[in-house]
């Protein structure tokens, strides 16, 4: 089958995106990729791997965009003011990109070298706010993985609709983040 004239691995991608953000992830097949892009399902074969490849290159798009975020949400910044910053980042990409959030959640699978140092790149710029704590390499992994529970479990929770009452949500959010701040200043010398 002849590839589409002007339809490119990137526009593909943005289309995937688009599709998983306002559907989300699980609804994102080869088919209503295709007809979006307004082709032939075997036209994507050019472009993707089958469907666990579009999955794979999703979670790619979203970990890159989520670092690009918080890479620019800290700069500048240190402290409990980078911590925030990373945090609010992180909820706002989840909320301005469901899909592809969704799609960044799972740990990319062994020997996959591209999707892991995407990844890892996201770990960086977490450890990277939390320099000012002075965190030997595991304990900041550690701090990490609670920094991402917590606004995770938040994120996943408030998308659900799992927050009905009318008691404001920003500052249940931030309640939370400072009192895990707290507790991070009280653990570090």
């Amino acid at each position: 089958m002849a590839i589409k004239v002007g339809l490119t691995r990137e526009a593909v991608m943005k289309a995937a995106g688009e599709l998983a953000d306002a559907n989300g992830l699980h609804e994102v097949t080869l088919a209503a990729l295709a007809a979006r892009l307004g082709v032939r399902t075997p036209t994507l074969d050019h472009y993707v791997d089958g469907l666990t490849g579009l999955r794979r290159e999703l979670a790619l798009l979203g970990c890159r965009e989520l670092a690009q975020h918080m890479g620019q949400a800290i700069m500048g910044k240190s402290g409990d003011e980078a911590v925030l910053a990373l945090a609010d980042a992180y909820r706002a990409f989840a909320g301005e990109h469901p899909g592809l959030y969704t799609a960044t959640v799972q740990a990319a699978e062994p020997g996959d070298m591209e999707l892991g140092a995407a990844q890892a790149e996201v770990v960086e710029i977490a450890r990277r706010a939390l320099a000012a704590f002075h965190l030997a390499y595991e304990d900041s992994i550690h701090v990490v993985r609670m920094l991402r529970s917590v606004i995770h479990g938040f994120v996943t929770l408030e998308h659900a609709g799992g927050f009905g009452m009318p008691v404001d949500l920003d500052r249940s959010y931030h309640e939370l983040l400072r009192l895990l701040l707290l507790g991070l200043q009280r653990s570090t010398p």
